[in-house]
């Protein structure tokens, strides 16, 4: 089995989990908000922002990354779309661990970023599906893709990107050691992903409530 199937085998429970989450269901079923849609793009900015630096900086991988993939000036316009700054939301917790665990990594094992590479490529499969119900979520008139171009910038070229990216990495010949940190990265960081998205906040009924008279006691007389 190659590696990159290997990888696809060992992250396979937690992608099952990443979009049983909320957050990741908010954006098919209709229930995400323009507010914490823009929350959780502040935290993909850091990621990516930390993972393109640190590719950078790590001759072992620079290669394997390309222009199309950085995502840090998309995510800054989708902001802009929805009236918002990355100021304007705390980093949490959950996407500091993960941009502190990237940084770690561009020095102890830098094949790791492949993993965390191969999983941001392959969520813009993903992102092919999302889109449209998204735009309609948010409010967006139909064929606009002002605030969600995230999902929608490179469509038409994400597969053969992908695919191109795997066969690389397939036949690189890179080693048993440093195959062995690509996968680890690919499952710590697929694990650290399902925490922050299980941590971001979404209005899940969007509905307002119909609040319920207080019960009150018979009065009796006599």
């Amino acid at each position: 089995m190659s590696i990159m199937n290997l990888v696809r085998s060992a992250i396979s429970s937690s992608h099952f989990q990443i979009e049983q989450t909320a957050f990741s269901k908010g954006m098919l079923d209709g229930s995400m908000n323009p507010t914490d849609y823009s929350r959780g793009l502040v935290q993909l900015w850091e990621i990516h922002h930390g993972l393109e630096s640190s590719v950078a900086n790590c001759v072992e991988v620079a290669g394997y990354f390309s222009s199309e993939m950085v995502r840090t000036t998309t995510i800054d316009r989708d902001l802009v779309a929805f009236g918002f700054e990355r100021s304007f939301f705390a980093v949490m917790p959950e996407t500091r661990a993960i941009v502190e665990q990237i940084h770690a990594w561009s020095v102890t094992a830098p094949h790791a970023l492949l993993g965390c590479i191969y999983i941001l490529e392959g969520s813009r499969m993903g992102s092919l599906v999302i889109a449209k119900p998204l735009g309609k979520s948010l409010g967006l008139p139909a064929g606009s893709f002002a605030g969600i171009e995230y999902h929608t910038e490179g469509a038409a070229t994400t597969p053969m990107r992908f695919r191109q990216f795997k066969d690389r990495v397939d036949q690189a010949g890179l080693g048993a050691d440093a195959e062995s940190d690509l996968t680890q990265g690919a499952v710590k960081f697929m694990e650290m992903l399902n925490n922050l998205y299980a941590a971001l906040p979404v209005n899940i009924n969007n509905t307002p409530s119909i609040p319920i008279p207080p019960k009150t006691e018979k009065l009796v007389v006599g």
